[in-house]
Parts: C-alpha cells; sequence; structure tokens
C-alpha cells in the first residue's frame, strides 16, 4: 500500500522559513503539515492533539478545543482501539465507514500506532482515494474482515470447490434499522452495529467466514457440509439472534435482518455473477418483509419450506410415536424353494394429507432431528413385542428371524438415558432368539473401541449382525470377520445396477464369493422384477428379498399370508 504523491496540500500551512533544525520542531512541522491526519489519544481515547487535516476530515473547526471529546463518539473504530500494543503493530491499516444517513459519506482508512509513554496512541486517518495498492482487511468498528478480504475469501473458496468439485455459498445479511430511531445518536448506532456483528459471529461456525461490507450490511460465507435446508436453517439463526432487544442509551432498540442467498455452482460460475445473485435474493427478501431471507433460487424456499413442514410434522409425530408410526413386514425369500427364511420390520409413516412416508425417505429428516435412536428403538419395541405375542401363542411364524435396520448413533455407548443398546433389549429377552440387527456396512470398519465392545455384548445376547446396504463401494471383510457379523445384504440400489451393468456384476460375484469365504449368509434387497430375481438368483445369495416376491405387509394381512401358505416363486 502506498500513499499517492499529491503535493502539498493547499492553504496555508507552516513553511521551513525560519524554522530551526531541531528534531523537536521537524516533528510538529511534518505533523501540522501531513497532508492526511493524524491525531493522539490519551489512555481514555480522549483526543490530546489533532493535526489540520484530521480536523477536516473530522468537520473540526480549528478552535474547537480536543480535550473533552471522546475519539469514540467522532469515529466508529472501537475494534481498533480496543486491540492490544503488539496487536495494533501488527494489524496495519483499517476501513472506516462514517457514514451518515443525515450526511454525506465517505470511506476512510485508519492506522493505529501505540506509542510508548503512557498508553497514548497516534491515529493515522486518510481518505481511501489517497491510497494505492492493497492491504486494508478489517473493520475498524467490529473486527470483521474487510469488503477486500471477504472477495479474497470468495475466490479463494471457488478455486477450492472448482478443485474438489464442492459447492459453497454466500450471504448478504442486511440489517432493518430506520435510518435515525428516536432518541439514537450517531455513536450510539455504532454500538448497535457492534452489538448486532457480536451476536451474528457467536451464530456462525468458527470455519465460516463473516466480513463488514457496508454501514449496515455483511457478507457471510460457508462451504462444506452444505444444504438449502442447512442454509435455511444458518438463516433463521441468524434472524433468531436479533429477538432480544438491544440496550441503547438507557432504552432499547429491536432490529431485524434481511438475508439474500445464493449458492455455486448452482446460481453463479464466478464470484462477480455470486455476489450478483446474492444481491436479486436479498430484494426478493425485502419483499417479504423485515425479518426474512430468500434464495436466488424461488424454488429452492418452497422446498426448504416444506421440508421445514415435514421436520415440524415429524417431531410432533416422535412425541407420540404409538399414534402416528406402523410396522410393516417384509418376508426374505429362500432363493431355492421361495419360502419364507426371515422377515423384516419396517416403520411407516402416515403423515397427514401426504399418504405414507417410507423408512428411506424418513431416514435424512430423522437424522436432521437428531431422532435416530428414538425412532429405532420404538421399531425395536414394537417389532420385539410382535413376536412375542406370535412365540406366546405357538405361531411358527414367531420362529422365524427377525431383522430390523438400525443407525450408527443407536450403536453409541453414551446414550441420551444412559442405557446402551444391549441394556434397553435386555427387557425383552424371550424374543430376542433370532433378532438380526441390520447396521450400514460402512460403518463397521470405522467403528470405536466402546461400539466394538457393545456388538460383542448384543452377540452373547444371541443376536445376529448383518451389515446392510453392500454395494460396490469399498467394504472392509477383515472388519466384518473381527467383529464377528454373519450376515450380509446387499442394497436395492446395487441390484438394480448389476441389471444394467456387466461390470457391476462382475463386481458383485467377487463381493459374495468374499462373503462366503468368512461365511455369511447373503440376502439381496430390492428385488423387483422378475429379471432381476432371475439376475441374482444366479449369484450365490441365499435369499431374496422385495415387491416380485412379496410387497411389505401389515400385521394381519403377514398372518393371513402365512395361514394361506406361502406362494412359490
Amino acid at each position: 500500500m502506498a500513499i499517492d504523491q499529491l503535493g502539498p496540500p493547499s492553504g496555508s500551512r507552516p513553511s521551513m522559513s525560519g524554522v530551526g533544525h531541531h528534531p523537536a520542531a521537524l516533528a510538529s512541522l511534518a505533523f501540522e503539515g501531513a497532508r492526511f491526519g493524524l491525531a493522539t489519544l490519551d489512555a481514555d481515547d480522549r483526543l490530546l492533539t489533532a493535526n489540520a487535516s484530521f480536523r477536516d476530515l473530522m468537520g473540526l473547526s480549528s478552535e474547537q478545543p480536543l480535550h473533552d471529546i471522546e475519539i469514540a463518539r467522532l469515529l466508529p473504530i472501537g475494534s481498533a482501539l480496543s486491540c492490544s500494543a503488539s496487536q495494533l503493530v501488527r494489524e496495519g491499516w483499517y476501513e472506516v465507514y462514517s457514514r451518515d444517513p443525515q450526511a454525506e459519506s465517505g470511506e476512510l482508512l485508519l492506522s493505529v500506532t501505540a506509542l510508548e509513554e503512557d498508553g497514548i496512541r497516534l491515529l493515522t486517518l486518510m481518505p481511501r482515494r489517497m491510497v494505492s495498492g492493497g492491504g486494508v482487511s478489517r473493520d475498524a468498528l467490529t473486527g470483521l474482515g474487510s469488503p477486500a478480504l471477504f472477495r479474497d475469501r470468495l475466490e479463494h473458496a471457488l478455486v477450492r470447490a472448482e478443485r474438489h468439485e464442492h459447492s459453497f455459498a454466500i450471504m448478504l445479511v442486511e440489517l432493518n434499522l430506520p435510518p435515525r430511531p428516536a432518541g439514537l445518536v450517531r455513536w450510539q448506532r455504532w454500538q448497535l452495529l457492534e452489538q448486532v456483528s457480536r451476536r451474528l459471529r457467536r451464530v456462525l461456525r468458527e470455519e465460516d467466514s463473516l466480513a463488514r461490507l457496508d454501514e449496515g450490511s455483511w457478507g457471510v460465507l460457508i462451504e462444506q457440509p452444505l444444504t438449502a435446508q442447512a442454509l435455511h436453517g444458518v438463516a433463521l439463526r441468524l434472524e433468531e439472534a436479533m429477538d432480544a432487544p438491544f440496550q441503547q442509551g438507557g432504552g432499547s432498540a429491536l432490529v431485524t435482518l434481511t438475508i439474500g442467498i445464493a449458492r455455486y455452482p448452482e446460481d453463479a460460475e464466478d464470484v462477480d455473477e455470486l455476489m450478483e445473485s446474492a444481491g436479486v435474493a436479498l430484494k426478493t427478501s425485502r419483499c417479504l418483509g423485515p425479518g426474512s431471507h430468500a434464495f436466488r433460487d424461488l424454488q429452492v424456499r418452497r422446498e426448504v419450506e416444506a421440508q421445514a413442514a415435514v421436520l415440524e410434522q415429524l417431531q410432533e409425530a416422535l412425541l407420540f410415536p404409538d399414534a402416528h408410526f406402523h410396522l410393516v413386514f417384509q418376508p426374505q425369500c429362500d432363493v431355492e424353494t421361495g419360502r419364507w427364511i426371515g422377515i423384516e420390520a419396517l416403520v411407516r409413516w402416515p403423515r397427514p394429507g401426504h399418504g405414507v412416508t417410507e423408512h428411506g425417505e424418513l431416514l435424512s429428516a430423522i437424522q436432521e432431528l437428531g431422532a435416530q435412536v428414538t425412532l429405532d428403538r420404538w421399531v425395536l419395541s414394537q417389532a420385539l413385542e410382535i413376536k412375542a405375542a406370535w412365540q406366546r401363542t405357538g405361531l411358527a411364524l414367531g420362529g422365524l428371524p427377525l431383522s430390523v435396520k438400525l443407525t450408527l448413533e443407536t450403536l453409541d455407548q453414551n446414550v441420551f438415558d444412559g442405557f446402551p443398546l444391549d441394556q434397553f433389549l435386555k427387557r425383552y429377552s424371550p424374543a430376542l432368539a433370532g433378532l438380526c440387527l441390520e447396521v450400514p456396512a460402512a460403518a463397521f470398519s470405522a467403528l470405536a473401541e466402546q461400539p466394538r465392545h457393545l456388538l460383542k455384548r448384543l452377540q452373547r445376547q444371541g443376536i445376529t449382525l448383518v451389515a446392510d446396504g453392500l454395494e460396490s463401494g469399498p467394504v472392509s471383510l477383515v472388519a466384518l470377520a473381527a467383529l464377528g457379523v454373519r450376515g450380509a445384504k446387499l442394497a436395492p440400489a446395487f441390484v438394480a445396477e448389476m441389471e444394467r451393468s456387466r461390470l457391476v456384476q462382475q463386481g458383485a460375484r467377487g463381493l459374495i464369493a468374499g462373503l462366503h469365504e468368512l461365511g455369511l449368509t447373503i440376502v439381496a434387497a430390492g428385488v423387483e422384477s422378475g429379471s432381476q430375481y432371475a439376475l441374482v438368483s444366479r449369484l450365490g445369495v441365499a435369499g431374496l428379498q422385495g415387491r416380485y416376491l412379496c410387497p411389505p405387509l401389515g400385521v394381519e394381512e403377514l398372518l393371513g399370508r402365512w395361514e394361506e401358505g406361502q406362494p412359490q416363486v
């Protein structure tokens, strides 16, 4: 950064004639004659001295005394002043927004240097037009990144996104505040902006970038992990952070935010276009009213709101699961005879006004609510109670293996109620024989030590572990063997891929051969057609599951089908 050579200042300035070469005299001459503003502050942030340029920039007359002027009421530079002396030297230049709704606006640059005696500091202040080059990275009021730093971070995020083929998003955040609320003077408004900035910073993650872009606007950069629903959640939390009143001048101020959201690469291909898209979204948000946010793509907002409605209904349903969820059962059939060799319990949610939601559709919403353990336990308890009822009546159906899908979170030792899964299942001991717990196959190789001990305890209860969802991705056969896994289930998507690709068929044969070497019983799920049945039957699996053989059935339908005799495929 360099100061442009603009020549000597206009107007009357001290000259060298008649001035001795004493260092103090020369320093005083340089201070008074500088083209840019110079001032000194005492330890209480009050002005001690100021040159003519500083007075001009601040609108102070030459006769106005300085000793009663507190700099924080003259300039919005709270963060720059709060830094320690060592930080002040490192920080360099700050950007200062001296914009006043009732006066002309102008952007200034500030440098603060700590002098050695009694906390005195030197301020250097100048219009940005006098400076060429970069180097400004912080806002003097809040300590947040400057617009230049925000753009630099956007450009780096774009490079990373292109290299790793992922997405990122920006938010333009605008404060909804009248130009001059009743009784709120200029320096109090600056204090308000500092408080708003602190609340915004508390909401965001450490890895998110927050910058102050203007008098009442901020920019937010959010990288991975990223979904439209997650961005919606961030925007809501930013808006909610403004709910509590801000204390100002002996009273309180209520403010709201307006937020525009744009995503890369969905809404733009470069930084300029992304900022423009976020600006368009911000305009849309303004039309929605204070305390609103909008995406550049209006359809995304509708989809996000629809998902939010799902989450709200699902949360209510989880409070009274018996009234809102029910189980269906799908048989697993012997590949040679077609007879039932097991059944799987599957959860269904008749969502009001939207029909029945199946397990796969439920999973992402359940994960977002963090309710995996709650739903898994409900399914287990219902399935085991039904199995126990069959056993008490002597129904042979109660002797078939019963499979239940589990999420990885249910294997956590430190669950919310202090009862790990093996402790939870003890109350259903008579029905545990033949219980097969289907755990995502990829989870076995990543399990920590405590869940591994839990798996061993479950096996001692007579429970069979099944590696669920096997497909073309990597899986550790060594981990399956080490953890005592006895069953494997091929994913429906894997079965569908085999029908389309000979290469996938070859990979499936290799995987199945490896599973056979470990002595695992293999079931192929998602068999939906005769062609899939014919293909998978030749691969060496023991069982098949899918609508082609039998659709999921309610309890009464299942019993009826069992009593009628199992049809051959």
